[in-house]
């Protein structure tokens, strides 16, 4: 495995998500995911993918467990969190700092970098609070013998405004930049945004093409089942607060109330607020009295 690893340096982060250290001597891989107690065919099937952007096996991404990819997936968000993250931001300020204070271009590529940082720690905190616990919630709920439905056609690949924004930054700098400013901290700013860009559109596959059709499929075999959230959201629907209120009361980002509602009308088949309120009161989700009929 030393061998692989020397040969692709760009790989040390993925094997430390798994908990694997560098240190390899002359192990092999079964060796190093016995002694982890790694399931090699999912360890060898990050490592590829991570190798070749070509490879995208769905049809063996499936047959893992949801679990197994949450918690990977998890391990990746820490990891932008407490690396490529702080290195980007230090290696700019250093570029900033040290190039010419004239130089508004910088200031300008600096706020961008912001954007970003915000949009990513957004996303990272909604992994953590809300989808990848619903999924898990959603996982326990599966009896045994009971297969996970796929559903390819029923989620198409979002606008990935995290992915773009990236992408913005590394082609203003490396196509725009001008005045005058350091060449090889410029140089460490566009190497640590490339590697942090080639991980996030990575991962961003398993993300979109198959925990998301996973779990809408195994939304749909659960029927009228509302999470917890869900249900929140839907009593202050029939409330008749905005959307804004909505997301000012329970302390949640708007863009998320907009996710549940399409969640909830999409698990209820029911559009409008007056047919919301009646499956609300039927079901008990809100009495007739908290609200004008």
């Amino acid at each position: 495995m030393s061998e692989v690893v020397e040969e692709h340096p760009s790989l040390i982060p993925v094997i430390n998500r798994f908990g694997i250290r560098l240190g390899l001597g002359d192990h092999t891989v079964l060796e190093i995911c016995d002694e982890h107690a790694i399931n090699i065919d999912f360890f060898l099937t990050m490592i590829n993918m991570f190798l070749n952007e070509s490879y995208f096996p769905e049809k063996k991404l499936q047959d893992f467990h949801l679990a197994q990819i949450v918690d990977y997936l998890t391990k990746t968000n820490r990891y932008y969190l407490h690396s490529p993250l702080p290195n980007i931001e230090r290696h700019l300020r250093s570029f900033i700092s040290v190039s010419d204070p004239a130089n508004e271009f910088l200031t300008l590529i600096g706020k961008l970098f912001e954007t970003f940082k915000d949009r990513l720690l957004k996303r990272i905190g909604t992994d953590e609070t809300e989808w990848f616990p619903h999924i898990i919630q959603l996982c326990e709920k599966q009896t045994k013998n009971r297969p996970l439905t796929y559903h390819p056609a029923s989620i198409s690949d979002p606008e990935e405004p995290v992915e773009a924004l990236l992408t913005d930054l590394k082609h203003i700098i490396i196509k725009h930049l001008s005045g005058n400013y350091n060449e090889n901290l410029c140089y460490a700013v566009v190497v640590a945004i490339n590697t942090l860009h080639t991980d996030i559109r990575q991962h961003n596959r398993i993300r979109h093409r198959i925990l998301a059709p996973i779990v809408c499929g195994m939304e749909k075999d659960g029927g009228k089942n509302l999470s917890s959230r869900e249900i929140e959201v839907l009593r202050q629907i029939v409330k008749g607060e905005t959307n804004k209120e909505i997301a000012d009361h329970l302390c949640i980002s708007l863009n998320t109330v907009l996710t549940h509602r399409k969640n909830i009308t999409f698990k209820l088949g029911i559009k409008t607020i007056p047919g919301l309120t009646f499956y609300a009161i039927t079901n008990g989700v809100i009495s007739g009295e908290e609200i004008e009929l």
